[in-house]
């Protein structure tokens, strides 16, 4: 079974991301998991971390533009701030700005014929801010979260479980929220930038990295080769560290945390 397939794909096609009770993967054989359990493995869970999206994928500034024949842009009037009876600000009219194509001539003429818009007005609430989410996509749990949901509500075989949790060579990991390649850029030479990041050890870059359209997120998958970073409980914290352009993405798991039936599962 592809890991990146129809099971991320029934997590995010919503946008949405559902919050089950902590600990799922502990209480309840996996066989017993509802489709709501699975997710919360997938998206809020030791495997499964959310983070606001960094500073540097954040829309940083509004540029505004001169318009036709270099007139400035529209602006203000400052008014009388400070409640004085003199001063150039009382006088100053707003600058109409520039004749945009619209409007050639520059009058800035109301239409002759008003009417009331058909649109609905904005009801003021903010934008939701960008978020991410990093999950451990090749451990078990999360593995086996996957396999629920492709499954519906029919029960895995015993020869589909065996699949999902037979060994695997690489650590994965998946980025869910960025945004998609700009054009002609390749997600592969994402994977130079990419690393797995234990205290005491040498830092493991990604052996290979790519990105997938799922439902309606972005995301992009990061592997790194296992037996070049052995990882135990021991080690307390491991970390995923990337750069994409501007924007550096940093997130720590607790190895503690990521136990399943008894076994480190990453």
């Amino acid at each position: 079974m592809r890991l990146n397939g129809a099971g991320i794909l029934a997590v995010f096609a919503s946008g949405t991301m559902v919050f089950a009770a902590t600990g799922v993967w502990q209480s309840k054989d996996f066989r017993n998991w509802t489709d709501d359990d699975a997710r919360s493995v997938m998206t809020d869970s030791p495997w499964a971390k959310p983070m606001p999206m960094p500073a540097g994928g954040r829309p940083g500034m509004v540029v505004i533009e001169p318009g036709a024949n270099n007139a400035p842009p529209p602006s203000a009037s400052l008014g009388n701030p400070s409640n004085t009876t003199s001063g150039a600000n009382m006088a100053v009219g707003a600058n109409p700005g520039s004749a945009g194509p619209a409007d050639p001539s520059g009058t800035h003429n109301l239409p002759t014929t008003p009417s009331l818009s058909a649109v609905s007005g904005n009801t003021g609430a903010p934008a939701p801010q960008s978020r991410l989410t990093i999950i451990w996509a090749s451990a078990m749990p999360v593995r086996l979260a996957v396999l629920k949901l492709r499954s519906a509500a029919n029960m895995p075989t015993d020869e589909q479980v065996a699949n999902v949790t037979r060994p695997r060579p690489n650590y994965v990991i998946a980025v869910v929220g960025l945004p998609a390649p700009e054009g002609g850029s390749d997600p592969k030479a994402l994977a130079s930038s990419a690393f797995l990041t234990v205290r005491g050890k040498s830092a493991l870059v990604a052996n290979d990295s790519s990105y997938r359209r799922i439902g309606n997120s972005d995301v992009y998958f990061f592997h790194f080769t296992r037996a070049s970073l052995p990882i135990t409980a021991a080690d307390q914290q491991v970390e995923f560290k990337m750069t994409a352009g501007n924007m550096e993405i940093k997130r720590k798991f607790e190895l503690k945390e990521m136990q399943y039936q008894g076994e480190l599962a990453l």
